[in-house]
């Protein structure tokens, strides 16, 4: 929600914004209506992406109702999407806020 709120800073420092859950596409769009979300939000079901990434929670094994959560974060990428930047915080009750994300993105993108 709070990417949403902060969307237009993004868009106006050439800034796109995709986010990456582990719900499902039906939870997420329930969260989309309910939000009015209106960047990308990817699904990974099955944790590959996250697991790939390096990112994926390991408090919680496959079965846990919990398992799928990443560590919360961002990667910041270039125009040929090269990762240039990342901050991911232990913890899921922990976020990086938007401003401070925007602030990183226009930093590392320099």
């Amino acid at each position: 929600m709070q990417l949403q709120g902060d969307l237009e800073g993004f868009q106006q420092a050439g800034i796109g914004v995709v986010a990456l859950t582990y719900d499902s596409p039906e939870l997420q769009q329930k969260f989309i209506d309910k939000f009015s979300i209106t960047y990308p939000l990817l699904s990974d079901v099955d944790a590959t992406s996250v697991t790939n990434l390096g990112i994926l929670n390991t408090e919680y094994k496959p079965g846990d109702s919990n398992f799928g959560i990443p560590y919360p974060g961002v990667f910041v990428l270039n125009a040929q999407q090269q990762i240039v930047g990342k901050v991911f915080l232990e913890g899921y009750s922990k976020r990086v806020d938007a401003a401070g994300v925007l602030a990183f993105a226009q930093k590392v993108l320099q």
